[in-house]
């Protein structure tokens, strides 16, 4: 075995389309941490969720740069499918009254553990691609990815922490 580099095995138009999705899933992803971090104010998780938000902002940016670089950038139709992915995270159809209790605040917080859970897949992903010779920074992923673990761990945590709450006869009767 030699631990010499193989060319790139990895088809860009099947990456781009998975990227570009992943674009799109970040730029909405990004507003429903937002929404959900003003939701959660003036509550025990406020810090950890404006932190999240704040992450998943820069990891958002992160794929972006990592998109630019590979050369791969989204096409017109894609960007505005972004952007209406954006306009839409804003209205947080899961939670339009930006309750942090209640069916809408479990509902709210299940969905960002979902983003989160997809984005930590991603930079999986990519780190199992640098094998297959996309020159993609394998350190850089690897850190993408713990933090993704960190940030499903802390929503996990949060989740725990309130879901009897949220099903509690006092709670459901609010919303």
């Amino acid at each position: 075995m030699t631990d010499a580099p193989h060319p790139r095995q990895v088809d860009d138009d099947v990456l781009a389309k998975y990227l570009h999705s992943h674009l799109i899933a970040g730029t909405s992803g990004t507003r429903l941490f937002e929404e959900a971090a003003k939701a959660w104010e003036g509550t025990f998780y406020a810090s950890a969720l404006n932190r999240l938000a704040k992450e998943v902002s820069e990891d958002a940016e992160e794929l972006g740069r990592i998109v630019q670089a590979l050369g791969l950038e989204p096409p017109a139709h894609r960007k505005a499918a972004g952007w209406a992915a954006e306009q839409a995270a804003k209205i947080d159809p899961l939670n339009p009254t930006h309750a942090a209790s209640g069916r809408a605040g479990q509902l709210q917080l299940e969905s960002l553990l979902t983003a989160a859970t997809g984005k930590c897949l991603l930079w999986k992903a990519l780190l199992l691609l640098t094998d297959e010779g996309l020159p993609v920074d394998a350190t850089r992923l690897q850190q993408l990815q713990d933090r993704a673990l960190h940030q499903i761990s802390t929503l996990s945590e949060i989740l725990r922490s309130v879901t009897a709450a949220n099903f509690r006869a006092d709670a459901t009767a609010k919303r």
